[in-house]
């Protein structure tokens, strides 16, 4: 699980920095920064859990997929983030310091391999898009 949050975490800080324009995402995009999370755990296919994850959130609603572009050479999308994706990440949890957002906090740690706060900062966007809570304790 904390792969697949850091991994979301990532992808959420490029989404709401560059909102409403769509991004195109691909896995080599984020490798970088996720590649000693999957050394871990031996042999590794990131590009299907890349793909994997991104239709999880477009499934559950987070991102818009206005274009697949995705081919034998791997995964590769025009993906913005949605009215629910977006609404989540605009909220500013009162649990941390601060007045930032969790969009804004995900955009300034996706720059960085910070794991842990990701992995929080994620949680508490999916608990407040499902809760519908404007803040968060």
């Amino acid at each position: 699980m904390n792969k697949f949050n850091k991994l979301v975490g990532f992808i959420f800080g490029k989404l709401y920095e560059e909102f409403p324009v769509p991004l195109e995402l691909e896995p080599n995009l984020f490798f970088g920064k996720m590649a000693e999370d999957l050394d871990e755990e031996g042999e590794f296919n990131f590009p299907d859990y890349f793909d994997s994850t991104v239709r999880w959130l477009e499934t559950a609603g987070y991102i818009w997929m206005p274009v697949d572009k995705s081919s034998y050479d791997g995964p590769s999308y025009d993906v913005v983030l949605s009215e629910k994706g977006l609404e989540a990440l605009r909220r500013v949890p009162v649990s941390l310091e601060g007045n930032a957002s969790i969009g804004e906090r995900l955009a300034t740690f996706s720059k960085t391999k910070a794991s842990e706060t990701l992995s929080t900062l994620i949680s508490l966007a999916i608990t407040t898009a499902v809760q519908g809570t404007s803040n968060v304790p």
